[in-house]
């Protein structure tokens, strides 16, 4: 399983990255800190899994799940964001994002998401 974090902060992705690359079946974790980054990586290599925080210095990552989703139509999707509005969760599940965490809160979820996807049970 191959993962792409997309964080401008350094600190959320280099600790979640440590969270996720002792799991058996990620075989790659990328990171990426801006949307156009991502879009890079994603044509270079194809991701099974995007998290991807919401504001990003080049854009609002919610308007880029689409344009994702039609580079890569199988990928997956986990929103992870401080802006856990009501309206950004059901705007990223209504443009095909899988799950939608709230960072002060649930950020251990996307491990267990993570644990689950490369274990083959999906949640």
């Amino acid at each position: 399983m191959k993962l792409l974090i997309v964080d401008d902060s350094e600190l959320i992705r280099d600790r979640l990255a440590g969270m996720l690359q002792g799991i058996a079946g990620v075989a790659a974790i990328q990171v990426a800190a801006s949307l156009e980054a991502a879009g890079t990586q994603i044509k270079r290599a194809a991701q099974d899994l995007l998290i991807l925080d919401i504001h990003l210095n080049d854009g609002n990552a919610i308007q880029s799940i689409t344009a994702f989703k039609r580079m890569l139509p199988e990928v997956r999707i986990a929103m992870l964001t401080n802006d856990a509005t009501a309206f950004n969760r059901r705007k990223s599940l209504e443009l095909g994002a899988e799950w939608f965490f709230d960072k002060s809160t649930e950020f251990e979820l996307v491990v267990e998401v993570v644990r689950n996807l490369a274990s083959g049970t999906e949640t």
